[in-house]
């Protein structure tokens, strides 16, 4: 059960039997209850005015000869039809008069006044009994209670049926007024069936009702995001397929003036600039690689409590050799810096700061990488060089994806290290700001994580 218009239908009619079954026995109680009082007040109505019309010598009470209807009699319908009263002599126990629906027997076997439920000769009466004020004659007026349930059923059965047609009409009533609701639903739905697999244009969010305009607004909201992100994935992969062009023509060219070379000189050239461009396109392909795993999404559910300085120590570790190799020097301050994260994504944003300030610093560049906890709330990294450093202009487009700053030897840069920072830092809700570097000079990047919750 699904379908909305379905469980709008059932919710809506439980509700409805349940209230009108409910109602429906709240009234057959109320007037089982006034159809009783009512019967009640019949009998003791009648056994009065009959008792006050018998005359006060009743010496020859019964013995007179009755009168007789002409013609054949039809007996009433219903619970006046099956009336019957007595007269009975208090005493003697003779009785005096009786109507013809009336059994042979008292009603009242024990000549008590008063209201009783009795049974003669096998069927039930309600009887009610009175005296006069001498005890000497008692009128005995009563009806089976088998006519008072066929009363009952008779009123009861139209009005069931009656009431079960009207709950059939609601019913109907309620399951068109739902189906003309959801038609503007069914239209948007019928709109998206027959779209392009790419084609990401809002949905329409005129005549909709009420409680379903939030849901297609955020459904628009939510594609007008992925239209962005289809967008920027488009940008990305051309500008990555040119930045691949670029280094591969180069190995190339240099793989053909190797091939050619006329001596040693030429060859040995020729292979240096080979080997540039192979490292080149690798840093690119690991750098695209990177690129693909963080903007996955996912670093919250790999998550865990790892410590920045131990990320820190161990990447600076890595890239021991190859500060020895431009006679460069790496210095860890490593203190201790609880973040909850994704260990192998901080690992690419200390990674690609530290070949961005060992690639661009140039020779003989010192490097200096710094952890500690401040306010006891938020985990810091600092990576600051002495090298060239960038202009001020530069420090917010350094985290453009593809962007090199024109200076020095940063021009030589694939322009994704930084753009990469900048993805893991928002994926783990920290903040990072660059400015200058060591002794006055250089280029330096400082980030702030949420430090985990067992340091707060």
């Amino acid at each position: 059960m699904r379908a909305l218009r379905t469980r709008l239908l059932v919710a809506l009619a439980t509700v409805l039997l349940s209230t009108w079954a409910i109602g429906f026995a709240i009234q057959y109680v109320n007037v089982l209850e006034r159809q009783g009082g009512e019967i009640d007040g019949m009998l003791r109505n009648i056994a009065e005015q009959i008792l006050q019309s018998l005359p006060a010598d009743i010496a020859t009470a019964g013995q007179q000869q009755q009168f007789l209807l002409s013609g054949e009699t039809v007996p009433a319908e219903g619970k006046f039809g099956a009336l019957g009263f007595q007269a009975w002599e208090h005493g003697t126990g003779r009785r005096l008069m009786s109507s013809r629906p009336a059994p042979a027997h008292p009603m009242a076997p024990d000549f008590v006044d008063g209201f009783a439920d009795a049974t003669v000769a096998g069927v039930s009466w309600r009887v009610f009994a009175v005296s006069d004020a001498d005890q000497r004659v008692q009128v005995q007026v009563g009806v089976p209670t088998s006519a008072i349930r066929a009363e009952l059923m008779r009123w009861l059965g139209p009005t069931l049926l009656t009431a079960l047609l009207l709950l059939f009409g609601i019913g109907v009533a309620i399951w068109l007024v739902i189906h003309w609701s959801l038609r503007p639903v069914l239209r948007v739905s019928k709109s998206l069936s027959t779209r392009a697999p790419l084609d990401l244009a809002p949905l329409p969010e005129h005549g909709l009702p009420n409680e379903f305009t939030p849901l297609v607004r955020s459904f628009n909201q939510l594609m007008a995001r992925l239209a962005q992100a289809l967008q920027h994935e488009r940008e990305f992969i051309g500008e990555a397929a040119h930045e691949l062009r670029t280094p591969l023509a180069a190995l190339l060219t240099q793989a053909q003036v190797l091939q050619h070379a006329s001596d040693q000189e030429e060859a040995g050239e020729a292979l240096e600039h080979l080997i540039a461009g192979i490292e080149r396109t690798s840093r690119l392909a690991q750098q695209l690689l990177d690129t693909a795993r963080v903007e996955s999404g996912g670093s919250a559910a790999r998550a865990q409590d790892v410590d920045l300085a131990m990320i820190t120590g161990m990447v600076a570790d890595e890239f021991e050799l190859v500060a020895l190799r431009s006679d460069q020097s790496i210095e860890v301050e490593g203190g201790h810096a609880p973040v909850h994260g994704d260990i192998d994504d901080l690992g690419i944003l200390v990674r690609n700061l530290l070949d961005n300030a060992l690639r661009h610093g140039g020779p003989g560049t010192r490097v200096r990488l710094e952890t500690w906890v401040e306010d006891a709330r938020m985990a810091t990294l600092s990576v600051a060089d002495n090298g060239p450093g960038i202009t001020d202009g530069d420090y917010e487009r350094v985290f453009e994806r593809f962007y090199r700053a024109e200076n020095g030897h940063r021009t030589q840069g694939i322009g994704m290290g930084l753009s990469l920072v900048e993805r893991v830092v928002t994926s783990h809700g920290g903040q990072l700001r660059c400015g200058v570097g060591l002794e006055g000079r250089g280029f330096g990047i400082t980030i702030q994580l949420p430090a985990s919750k067992g340091q707060r």
